[in-house]
């Protein structure tokens, strides 16, 4: 979905490091071997383009006092931390509640966070599923469809209601 055009619309804001897109586009690549090196470049450029002030830089000097189970997700907990975010959003279950409570930060599922922006503002979400199912050249149900085998169960049935 293009994030960076519907922040206002929903009042908040996405953070990333390159370390983060980095590997957002090797687990794509990894899942699918015909993602070539160069989509990953545009992908990449893409989202930074289009989310405004999206790329958090010099959070490296939290990465020392920062604990998480997982130290390789040091980082991802050390950009929010100095972004001053609200939220993780992921799957990844090494951000338990112990690493992120002393830092006022919670662990949200994608499918949790698109549902409570549904639960938020139902008509935006709504238009942003329509207009991201027309640059697709989907239909609403095929895109929701989409959504569903993707693993947005709840984000897909209340679109569904």
């Amino acid at each position: 979905m293009r994030v960076g055009v519907h922040q206002t619309k929903f009042n908040l804001r996405v953070f990333v490091t390159h370390e983060i897109l980095e590997e957002m586009t090797t687990a794509v690549r990894d899942k699918y071997p015909n993602f070539s090196a160069e989509q990953g470049d545009s992908l990449r450029a893409a989202i930074v383009d289009s989310v405004s002030d999206c790329l958090v830089s010099d959070y490296e000097y939290l990465l020392p006092t920062v604990e998480i189970s997982d130290p390789d997700d040091r980082h991802v907990l050390a950009a929010a931390i100095h972004s001053q975010s609200q939220a993780i959003v992921t799957d990844d279950r090494d951000f338990d509640h112990v690493s992120l409570e002393p830092h006022d930060l919670v662990a949200q599922s994608p499918d949790d966070f698109l549902t409570d922006l549904f639960d938020l503002n139902p008509m935006a979400t709504r238009q942003l599923v329509a207009e991201e199912a027309s640059l697709r050249d989907k239909t609403i149900a095929d895109l929701i469809d989409l959504l569903e085998e993707r693993g947005l169960i709840r984000f897909a049935q209340h679109l569904k209601r």
